[in-house]
């Protein structure tokens, strides 16, 4: 009969065969500090995927107790006896029989506990550590994807300090949807919120936003993770956590999440999350390009005014639907790019950087120009700003204060009517989508006035193509050397 835990029978069995963490955790396709979690005992494996864990776990460790020649030492040590065709099955087992005897001691020691699922935090700063220690593990241990619901302002806990909260997380096998309000009211007064978002999303690039209009959510101020805790907080002025709630009950968090999810009820979103925006008959893209008037601020490399042999290598390399839509895509932006007027604007680093690697995220295709390529694209982005005067190309340098202009992963595309912001796919962990739609029209004109407004900051820099092509001549020779520095 298992009178050992979970974490403890784990341990013996990784010290008996000294499997590597990092090995474990490539086995049962999960994070390795899922496996430090499980052993130390801070953490069970989800009882929907436990099977299947320890049948991989069991597997592992039988392998390696042969390769190793232990099979007698291991009868010796562990209360198996078992011949070496079924070892797997047997540790599997164990494990099992080790995990249902930690959760019937963890039900006893609830059942001891007065208050096993409610919690009360009050004070600025024990309440600001444990929302960020709860948000913390809860998050980086997801076990399958994961729902955040916020009710409240996205600015109000901007300034609460609430997303700095999330700052170490990064998540690489599960997604997260988080759900906030967004009050328009706030962006349109001090563009300075336009600001504080576009850099949180250029952050969070492994999360998933999807924001609705603040006046249309309840004042409860409630934080509801799906299926692990419900938090109800209060703030002071100016804003600061002064007290929580933390509710961890299954059932009690699942009436409240019901009965406060955003899915399914009449809120409207204001920006919508896709993973891709195609090129097909009437859909966003098509639509987005049907006029002759753009602004775009770009990070993700300059996928504009591309040599032909670039498409055409690009076409080589994805399937023929993806490849007939590059064929589109080619083509409307051939059409585009000689008729309409179209400011594109580039910060200094991501510029570098595309000299660099070459990396455009190209419509759903990620693709990398070659030195020889990228030589030919900037005499290429010459011949398209000489025929058509109304293209306008500028940069933005640095800034000292260390702003959104460093950010570099986040691009933002306007036809001055609808918008949307695209991801460096490069820097995504997971399977996040890669888009944020611009649903809401107000919100939209908010953010391109904002990204307008760049050019009355002394960073901004406009060149004509006479000055472009003076400026490469000078700096022809190092421009050069970084093309080719990673051939």
């Amino acid at each position: 009969m298992i009178s050992e835990g979970y974490a403890t029978t784990l341990k013996k069995l990784i010290t008996f065969t000294q499997a590597k963490f990092i090995s474990l955790a490539n086995v049962v396709g999960y994070d390795v500090s899922y496996v430090n979690k499980w052993s130390n005992g801070t953490k069970l494996p989800s009882s929907r995927y436990v099977e299947r864990i320890n049948e991989e776990l069991g597997q592992y460790f039988a392998d390696l107790i042969i390769k190793q020649r232990k099979e007698d030492k291991f009868s010796k040590t562990f209360p198996i006896e078992i011949g070496t065709d079924t070892l797997g099955f047997a540790i599997c087992q164990y494990l099992c029989a080790a995990y249902r005897f930690t959760l019937n001691q963890n039900r006893s020691a609830k059942g001891k506990d007065s208050c096993p699922s409610i919690q009360i935090i009050t004070g600025c700063h024990d309440t600001a550590d444990f929302l960020a220690d709860v948000l913390q593990n809860s998050i980086q241990n997801l076990e399958e994807d994961g729902e955040l619901i916020i009710y409240g302002d996205f600015c109000t806990m901007y300034d609460a300090g609430f997303w700095e909260f999330l700052e170490p997380i990064h998540l690489t096998t599960h997604k997260l949807t988080i759900r906030v309000g967004l009050d328009l009211d706030k962006l349109e007064t001090d563009p300075a919120y336009v600001g504080y978002l576009y850099e949180t999303l250029d952050n969070y690039l492994d999360f998933d936003f999807m924001f609705y209009d603040a006046s249309q959510i309840a004042q409860a101020n409630i934080i509801i993770l799906k299926g692990i805790f419900t938090i109800q907080y209060a703030l002071t002025l100016p804003s600061r956590f002064i007290m929580c709630t933390y509710i961890s009950d299954e059932a009690r968090v699942r009436d409240i999440y019901e009965k406060f999810s955003y899915v399914g009820s009449e809120k409207k979103e204001l920006i919508s999350t896709v993973s891709a925006l195609g090129m097909d008959e009437l859909d966003f893209r098509t639509s987005f390009y049907a006029t002759n008037r753009f602004f775009f601020f770009l990070t993700n490399g300059f996928e504009f005014i591309l040599p032909h042999e670039v498409f055409d290598n690009i076409k080589k390399q994805v399937s023929p639907e993806k490849a007939f839509s590059i064929q589109r895509l080619c083509v409307t932006w051939e059409e585009v790019l000689n008729a309409s007027e179209i400011t594109f604007i580039m910060p200094t680093a991501s510029l570098l950087r595309y000299a660099e690697s070459g990396y455009i995220y190209l419509t759903d295709v990620e693709y990398n120009l070659t030195p020889e390529e990228r030589k030919k694209h900037i005499q290429s982005i010459f011949e398209g700003l000489r025929k058509n005067p109304r293209l306008t190309t500028a940069v933005m340098l640095p800034s000292l204060h260390g702003n959104v202009f460093k950010g570099q992963n986040l691009a933002f595309y306007s036809n001055y009517t609808t918008g949307f912001l695209k991801k460096n796919k490069k820097y995504i962990n997971n399977d996040a989508n890669s888009f944020y739609v611009l649903v809401n029209p107000r919100l939209h004109a908010i953010v391109l006035h904002y990204f307008q407004n760049l050019k009355n900051l002394p960073t901004y820099h406009e060149y004509t193509v006479d000055q472009l092509e003076k400026k490469y001549e000078v700096f022809k020779l190092l421009i050069e050397r970084t093309v080719f520095l990673n051939k």
